[in-house]
């Protein structure tokens, strides 16, 4: 390969396949040069100055680094995508959206884009694109999302990238005039069920007259599934999924909580609930498990 597309190729592939016109220039690339590799299909135009190069990957990473190359200068992905991306969000890749700090920027078609002060604490670089923080990124959508929403935002980034309370706080105050601040602070103490089994866990206590319990709470600096603060118990729902046979995780759920760790499986809570809510109110309304920690 010679020297000057071996140097495009580099570029591209540090970009998922993606290649601006200028890089292309950089690179000793003329613009006759450019014209016929697109006539030959070895560039494939994306966006206006963005070029695929060869066969690249269609996967969002691909799709959202073409919106960043596309967009100008102090460009960064924002929104939803990012949670897309760091698995917050869930289901089909949303459109691409992009956060710049210019006072203008390049208007593409099928590219969502924001102006706003983009604080260098505030962006990261995530496989060679750039991108805003989980903290910025849930500033930036707690007016689009409904509470409920932002909430279980606020808990999956938590546990799946740790992002925790004092880190929100912090982006917070480097953007103090953002809309939703107060949304989004009640969002990091709300409680969110989220799965069938902490459903049906809450609705097993509502049923029985037992206490409300607190579900997926920051406790102790961990995220735990149901959390009772007057009684210092604390109760996690586990699936046996990771286990070798059914027989195996329900004995495992029962050593620990004969070692004083309290756990429930879907058979404790959908198959024996009588037993569960007997040993509950035993320990809610005796307080003979004030010691509980998380399993």
């Amino acid at each position: 390969m010679r020297p000057i597309a071996a140097s495009v190729a580099r570029k591209a592939a540090q970009q998922h396949g993606r290649i601006t016109c200028e890089q292309l220039l950089e690179a000793g690339v003329d613009r006759a040069r450019i014209k016929r590799w697109v006539a030959d299909g070895r560039l494939r135009r994306e966006h206006k100055g963005v070029y695929t190069l060869g066969h690249p990957s269609a996967e969002p990473i691909g799709v959202y680094t073409s919106a960043v190359l596309a967009s100008g200068s102090e460009v960064a992905l924002s929104h939803m995508p990012v949670g897309h991306l760091l698995k917050v969000f869930r289901g089909a890749p949303p459109a691409p959206e992009v956060t710049t700090s210019a006072a203008s920027g390049r208007k593409r078609p099928g590219i969502r884009i924001h102006r706003s002060a983009l604080h260098p604490l505030d962006v990261a670089d995530f496989e060679g694109i750039r991108i805003t923080t989980l903290p910025r990124m849930l500033l930036d959508l707690a007016p689009r999302l409904t509470p409920e929403q932002l909430a279980r935002a606020c808990h999956e980034a938590w546990v799946r990238q740790g992002t925790a309370p004092d880190m929100v706080e912090a982006c917070i105050a480097r953007n103090p005039r953002k809309p939703g601040i107060a949304k989004l602070r009640r969002a990091l103490l709300a409680d969110v069920t989220l799965s069938v089994l902490e459903q049906a866990f809450v609705a097993l206590l509502a049923a029985n007259g037992l206490p409300p319990a607190r579900t997926n709470i920051d406790h102790l600096g961990d995220k735990v599934d149901c959390h009772w603060p007057q009684f210092g118990l604390t109760t996690e729902l586990l699936s046996y999924r990771f286990h070798a046979s059914r027989q195996a995780f329900e004995t495992d759920i029962a050593r620990r909580r004969r070692s004083n760790h309290i756990a429930y499986s879907y058979g404790d809570i959908v198959e024996r609930p009588a037993q569960t809510v007997k040993e509950l109110r035993t320990l809610l309304t005796q307080g003979s498990f004030t010691t509980a920690r998380p399993v």
